[in-house]
């Protein structure tokens, strides 16, 4: 288990570097290896070390340059293979060759598999699978570092908690499978209501949480003002009277702050609107 957490986060920071970067350093691997494969001579056991920039390159880089580096892998060795030109007969060292060119290959197709399902897995676990919005878990780490950037850079920014007035009526009266679309939609247009760097989180059944990036509350309420009506013309043709309550909390960035307690002041809000008018927003300051 120490193991494959440890290979999760050498992943998870090698992620955090450009392509040419990781493309730079991959070529330099490549040669310092087909340099010592070729100093130390055919017998030395160097096969095994042509895989590692083959498995790096098919997890960071596109799935082109993963075969590219199998393929130059298997190039790389032919200087070496020639040394045995005249001690072996050629059948077994054409053999070899092609070996060596079928093993890079398959490795080459394994990292690129192994990164989809690593991608895959990723989104399952930081993705809700209905409404494709974040996790609670997965919302709450993003908007932790959020925070703490904000606090750093004195950058205000928004938390934003949605709940959706009569939803039960609509699972009551129409049943799950129309309970499930309508939120489908709901979570589709609030995304097309964000900014790059905001992010959409599901709490709940009905409840969804924005973090707005960046954002001062007076930017806030022109973005909310744009996403109730975008809301409330997504969902006119379900035939429902669902609204939206929605509790607004703005941080000032001028003081320490948790997660936790951005989100309980954003809900205290949404209750506010919830146990009056409903179908409204209600900012507070933290």
């Amino acid at each position: 288990m120490q193991i494959e957490s440890t290979v999760y986060k050498i992943i998870k920071w090698l992620d955090k570097f450009d392509s040419k970067t990781v493309l730079g350093l991959v070529f330099c691997l490549e040669f310092l290896i087909a340099w010592g494969d070729y100093i130390t001579g055919p017998l030395a056991p160097f096969t095994a070390f042509f895989l590692l920039p083959i498995i790096l390159s098919a997890f960071f880089l596109r799935n082109f340059w993963a075969y590219f580096f199998a393929v130059l892998s298997a190039i790389a060795v032919i200087p070496v293979i020639s040394q045995l030109f005249g001690t072996f007969s050629l059948l077994p060292i054409m053999l070899g060759f092609l070996s060596r060119i079928l093993v890079y290959l398959a490795f080459a197709f394994l990292g690129v598999k192994l990164r989809q399902l690593v991608n895959d897995l990723d989104r399952l676990a930081s993705q809700d699978t209905l409404t494709a919005a974040s996790r609670g878990a997965f919302f709450y780490e993003f908007s932790t570092a959020e925070l703490a950037r904000s606090f750093r850079s004195k950058s205000p920014l928004c938390l934003v908690f949605i709940d959706l007035d009569n939803f039960k009526e609509v699972n009551d009266k129409h049943g799950h499978q129309k309970g499930d679309q309508l939120l489908v939609e709901i979570a589709a247009t609030i995304k097309a209501n964000l900014r790059e760097g905001d992010i959409l989180g599901r709490l709940g059944g009905d409840e969804f949480a924005i973090l707005l990036a960046q954002t001062s509350q007076e930017e806030a309420k022109t973005i909310m003002r744009r996403m109730q009506a975008s809301l409330l013309r997504a969902i006119s043709h379900f035939e429902s009277r669902v609204t939206f309550s929605v509790g607004v909390v703005a941080y000032l960035a001028d003081k320490p702050a948790s997660i936790d307690e951005l989100v309980a002041l954003a809900d205290a809000a949404m209750y506010a609107v919830k146990k009056t008018t409903k179908n409204a927003i209600h900012y507070v300051v933290a």
